[in-house]
């Protein structure tokens, strides 16, 4: 495959990533969030109750950022925390069910679409598209560890 032939998939996907980031821009101002905030709830409605801890390492932040984070979302009602009942020190953070119920509404239509166009395909072009995504998201994991390293130094 020549350099040439390459560009269009390039240039798709850093349009891809450019409608993601809009995407969850415009999903966090629905549920009147800031990015950051958003994508905290988000983590805790995909990932269930998590520890302050947990939640932070899934994020990259600080634990001060996270519990900021986690204070605000609170507030706003789409937090709950809950002490277990064996280790009183030990607090999880769950996504409250509305708050997880308004992502999957603003989610929801474009996966079903997704979904509808990913089973129109023959069997063949779906192997090789779910392989292609697998790629890119370990190279998009990879290049993240690079660059949290990175900034570490």
């Amino acid at each position: 495959m020549s350099e040439s032939s390459r560009e269009p998939v390039a240039g798709t996907l850093r349009a891809l990533v450019a409608l993601v980031r809009e995407s969850e821009r415009e999903m966090a101002l629905r549920l009147g969030l800031n990015l950051t905030d958003y994508r905290a709830l988000c983590a805790l409605a995909e990932l269930g109750p998590l520890t302050s801890g947990r939640l932070a390492e899934e994020l990259g932040y600080t634990a001060a950022t996270t519990t900021a984070i986690t204070k605000r979302l609170e507030l706003r009602g789409y937090v709950s925390r809950e002490r277990s009942e064996t280790d009183r020190r030990l607090v999880t953070l769950s996504a409250s069910p509305e708050a997880s119920q308004r992502i999957l509404d603003l989610t929801l239509p474009l996966v079903s679409v997704l979904s509808e166009k990913l089973q129109a395909l023959p069997a063949d072009q779906i192997t090789t598209v779910v392989a292609f995504l697998d790629v890119t998201q370990d190279l998009m994991r990879t290049h993240l560890q690079i660059l949290s390293s990175e900034d570490a130094t």
